[in-house]
Parts: C-alpha cells; sequence; structure tokens
C-alpha cells in the first residue's frame, strides 16, 4: 500500500526534485521491505570524476548511451558520460506516465516560438517541444514506439555524397541493437533477438485497437504489417514499442545499466555541460567545461568530444563553443572558432494530436488518479499487463499516402484522460517546412531560441487536411467501429466555430490552432554541412556529433530507434579510427 500512497503524492504533486528526494528517503527501507527495486541517483555509483579521459560524450540520450557502452567494451579506454538531469527511477518504467512525466523535470520544457500559422491555440502561441533531461534523454518521457523509417530515408542520405548510409549500411546496426520478442518475427532476416533494446507488442489490447485495424482493412490498408520493414505500403497494424514485460527500456536502461561493472565508464548526473574547449589556432578539442554542484568544473579529453545533446541542445553548445554561423556568433560576442551552419535545417513531423471521437463504451482512463490505483498498479508491476503498459495510450498504427505521394502516419490512442473517448493522431512524415535552433544570448544557462516555420507553405497545410479527413473514414465509411456507436466529436473546435464543420477551411483552422509536433526533430546538425560522414565537425579536430542532429533530412520514423542506430553506427567508427 506504500507505494500506492507514494505514487499519489507524486503524480498529485509537482513533481520537482525536493519533492522526490523527500519521498526517496522516507520510503527507501520501505522500498526494500516489499522487494521493489530502489534505484539511487547514480546507477553507476559515486566514482570520482578524473582530471582526463579517453572519451567524453556529452548527453546520456540515445546516441550517447549507445556510445558509451560500446566505447567502454575496450577496456583500456577511459569514458566519462556528462548528463545534465538526473538518473530514472521507479515511476519512469511505467509507459503509461509517459505525458505526466513530462509535466515534470525529467522534461527541459522547451516550447517554439510564435509563428503566424502555427500553435495559435497554445498559451502565448507557443507549442511545448517535450525533450527528455535525465539518464536515457527523451527515452524517458517518449511514446516509445519502435519504426525506422523507408529504405528510400537512408539511400537518399548516401546519394548526397554520405557514403556509408545506405540502407543495406545501416540495417546491420538496427539489427545489432534490436532485441524483438514477438513471435512471428522470431525468424524474420529483418530483426535480431542479440542487442540491448527490447522490443515488444505492446502488452495491452482493448477492443478499439482492433476495430482500428478491421476498419484500415476495409479502407484497403494491408493488415497486420511488420511496419519496421514495409513500411513503405499502406497497412496497420497493433504497436510495436521498446518496452520489456511492459516496462518502459530507455536508452540507460538498454545500454548504461549493462555496463555498470565496468571500472573505466564513469557517468555524472547533474552535469550540465556550458562549452566545449577548442584550441582556436590548432582547432583541437581540448575537452569541457560543465556545472556540477554549483561549481564550473573543466574536465580534458585525449582522444575525442562526442556532442550527443540532442538536435536543440548540441546546436546550442557548438554555437557556445565557438562554431556555428560567424554573423550569429559575432553578434552575441562569441569568437568564431569555424563557421558552420549550425542550427539551420531543423525538421520536425507534425499534423493533429486529438481528432476526438465518442464511443458507447467506457475503458481505461489514465490520469493521475489512474496511475495510481492499485489495481492498475499491481497489473503493472506484477504482471506487466494492463493500460499502463501503453505509452501515452498509443495501441495502434497506419500508414497512408495522400495523392501526392507523401506519407502519413496514424496512431490510434484509446487510452485516454476522459471516458467514452477516443483518439486519431496524424503525422506528416514528409513536411516542406523547416526551422531553426539559434541563440538567445551568449549565456549557457539560457535556453536557445526554437522556431519552425509551421503551414508556412500550403502544401504541408494541404497534406494534413487530408490525413485528418482519412481518419474520419475509420470511423464514418466503415462498419467495424458500428458497434461502438462511434463519431466524431460534434462540438466544433471554438475558434473554428464560424465555419462550416467539417470543411477543408474547418480543418485548415483547427490545424493552424491545435498544432500536433511530435517532437522527432533532427537535422540542425546537418551531415554534410556540419559533421561528414564519419559524423566528425568539420574543421575541427577530436569532435563528433553522435545524435538525431546530423540527418540531412527527416526520415519517415519515430527517431528513437534511428538515433540508436546513429550510435552504433558511430560507435563503430570511432573504435575503427581509434583502433588503427
Amino acid at each position: 500500500m506504500t507505494i500506492v500512497i507514494l505514487f499519489t503524492i507524486v503524480f498529485l504533486g509537482s513533481l520537482t526534485f525536493s519533492v522526490q528526494a523527500q519521498l526517496y528517503q522516507s520510503n527507501y527501507g520501505q522500498y526494500q521491505e516489499q522487494g521493489i527495486p530502489f534505484r539511487e541517483n547514480n546507477v553507476l555509483g559515486n566514482r570520482p570524476i578524473l582530471r582526463e579521459y579517453d572519451f567524453i560524450i556529452i548527453g546520456a540520450g540515445a546516441g550517447g548511451c549507445v556510445v558509451a557502452n560500446r566505447l567502454s567494451e575496450q577496456p583500456n579506454w577511459s569514458v566519462l558520460l556528462l548528463e545534465a538531469g538526473q538518473d530514472e527511477t521507479l515511476y519512469t518504467d511505467i509507459p503509461g506516465a509517459a505525458e505526466l512525466l513530462q509535466e515534470t523535470n525529467y522534461n527541459w520544457g522547451y516550447t517554439s516560438e510564435p509563428v503566424k500559422n502555427g500553435c495559435l491555440g497554445y498559451k502565448n502561441k507557443r507549442c511545448p517541444w517535450p525533450k527528455g533531461k535525465g539518464m536515457g534523454g527523451s527515452s524517458v518521457i517518449n511514446a516509445l514506439l519502435y519504426t525506422r523509417g523507408l529504405k528510400e530515408d537512408y539511400d537518399t542520405i548516401a546519394a548526397l555524397g554520405n557514403s556509408g548510409w545506405a540502407y543495406k549500411d545501416i540495417l546491420p546496426y538496427f539489427l545489432k541493437s534490436e532485441n524483438n520478442s514477438i513471435p512471428e518475427y522470431q525468424d524474420s532476416l529483418f530483426h535480431s533477438q542479440k542487442g540491448n533494446l527490447h522490443v515488444e507488442r505492446v502488452r495491452y489490447r482493448s477492443p478499439l485497437v482492433d476495430m482500428f485495424i478491421e476498419a484500415g482493412v476495409e479502407l484497403g490498408l494491408q493488415k497486420n504489417i511488420d511496419y519496421t520493414v514495409n513500411q513503405e505500403y499502406l497497412g496497420i497494424s497493433r504497436s510495436q514499442i521498446t518496452t520489456i514485460n511492459g516496462r518502459r527500456v530507455s536508452a540507460s536502461k538498454a545500454f548504461i545499466h549493462p555496463a555498470k561493472d565496468r571500472q573505466n565508464l564513469h557517468v555524472a548526473i547533474f552535469s550540465q555541460v556550458t562549452k566545449i574547449l577548442i584550441d582556436p589556432k590548432t582547432k583541437k578539442t581540448l575537452g569541457v567545461e560543465f556545472i556540477k554542484k554549483g561549481k564550473i568544473r573543466t574536465v580534458y579529453s585525449k582522444k575525442e568530444v562526442i556532442l550527443s545533446a540532442g538536435p536543440i541542445n548540441s546546436p546550442q553548445l557548438l554555437m557556445l563553443s565557438g562554431v556555428g554561423p560567424k554573423d550569429h556568433l559575432k553578434h552575441h560576442g562569441i569568437p568564431v572558432i569555424q563557421d558552420l551552419p549550425v542550427g539551420q535545417n531543423l525538421l520536425e513531423h507534425y499534423g493533429l494530436i486529438g481528432l476526438e471521437f465518442i464511443v458507447n463504451q467506457t475503458g481505461p482512463v489514465l490520469t493521475r488518479k489512474s496511475v495510481s490505483d492499485p489495481h492498475l498498479f499491481d497489473e503493472w508491476y506484477k504482471y506487466g499487463r494492463g493500460p499502463l503498459t501503453v505509452p501515452e495510450g498509443r495501441e495502434g498504427v497506419a500508414y497512408i499516402k495522400s495523392p501526392a505521394g507523401k506519407q502519413h502516419e496514424l496512431v490510434l490512442t484509446p487510452i485516454t484522460n476522459k471516458p467514452n473517448v477516443f483518439y486519431i493522431n496524424t503525422f506528416l512524415l514528409q513536411p516542406d517546412n523547416r526551422g531553426s535552433v539559434t541563440l538567445k544570448s551568449n549565456n549557457s544557462l539560457q535556453p536557445p531560441i526554437m522556431s519552425f516555420n509551421y503551414y508556412d507553405n500550403s502544401t504541408d497545410l494541404e497534406e494534413n487536411i487530408f490525413a485528418v479527413k482519412y481518419s474520419l473514414k475509420f470511423v464514418e465509411n466503415t462498419q467495424a467501429f458500428q458497434g461502438f456507436a462511434a463519431k466524431l466529436n460534434p462540438v466544433p473546435y471554438p475558434k473554428c466555430s464560424h465555419l462550416p464543420f467539417k470543411s477543408d477551411n474547418y480543418w485548415a483552422c483547427v490545424l493552424v490552432h491545435m498544432t500536433g509536433t511530435s517532437n522527432h526533430h533532427c537535422g540542425t546538425c546537418r551531415m554534410g554541412d556540419v559533421v561528414n560522414e564519419k559524423l566528425q565537425v568539420l574543421g575541427i579536430y577530436g569532435l563528433r556529433v553522435v545524435d538525431s542532429s546530423i540527418f540531412p533530412h527527416i526520415p519517415s520514423t519515430h527517431m528513437y530507434a534511428p538515433t540508436i542506430m546513429v550510435g552504433e553506427k558511430g560507435a563503430d567508427m570511432i573504435r575503427s579510427y581509434w583502433s588503427k
């Protein structure tokens, strides 16, 4: 019962660090009595930070955790992993708590700049951009969907002059990381059971997901596709997610926990890097400055610094360190070491999160209160079952193409915070619009300026109107949902009620007000412009970027698995270089 009380307090509160610390200290003995594993803040213990390491990795997200694991396999290499946030805890293991965790200090709390054609219905016209802060990075707060994208996504990268990035080259790295337990994929050449990242079917199955799949078949979609392989086809399936027995598998769990006994791997949490130290004359990377316990500290690298802080913080750190657009750096009084288009080409999937349908049957409702419900918690904790195993309630996925040939993802969310309601979320996977990350000042503790030009061209808007109207067909043009008396919520969105309901103009209005960002940002340290195909920063010695910011265009996929792949490939290239 103690654990239920603890969860109720935690999720009803603001979940600040101080609240968490008090709860953990007061309940430590009770955790042990119940046999519940209690993880202290530093998963690798309190090892002192040395003055010098062979490799320093900035950021314990998907890319950084993989690189830390693979480089520390070499026992004579010393590796330091620096992370600005905290370690995971028991409640970060709950997939169903993903949206709630975005309201905590596991999220950097970023918001986009106001623009004229998007996010108009949000506070101050700023869309929230959740980015993970803590061991595992965004894999601690994301929806955990395991997708890889299209073959052409990667063949196009290679065609731009980046050798070694074609689909045939990167598929082995997807397989290297994957540990897939889905029974029908055990003999597939496109899946592996040997990697660190566990993949399984979502372990809860609502009646609505079966209706969703049957409706998709009525609309001509291929049933139960393996969308990690056949995403180029029109198809529909239950979700594949990165959990094990219903528990979240973050990048830290997959790649750092197995390495916890390696004496050559040091992990420092609550360690926010403020600058990469680069000799302005030789352009050799020397080390990093970071803040820990209120003090500025310096640590040096003998071989390389690997920047894996993500598509927002990686470009920010490069610019603060003198690598970026020279005019922009000079404007902020930062000495220019290397003039590169850092922070440009910000890419994102977007559409409409929350096309709301009403049904006549009440399913599970996921709120702060239900997360602490004794029955639901026990079902998750003891048996790895129930609605808490579903990240953000996302049970089913469909892939469609527009008449213009662009691909969209439709995600069924039958587990919501309202009774008798389900959602279909739409994401344009090949948008035309772009954005940027720029500095607000030369203060390393101030968030950067994040801008995205939502709907600055008509094509993205037309594409997302198509996806919304297609989603309506699932309910209005099929027999599958009739048993649930499903229908679109008839109450118009207030800011668009002056327009004919369900008309193209109405949906255009809804889309620019309730802009749905997927938080699949990438492209800000673009391969070919900022880094080469070996992920080395152009013109700088001993510095690489290994995270989703290196993609020259956005893959048609959720970014977790591709970023793990980048980590695997990046680590291989680093090992190969220094082994020679």
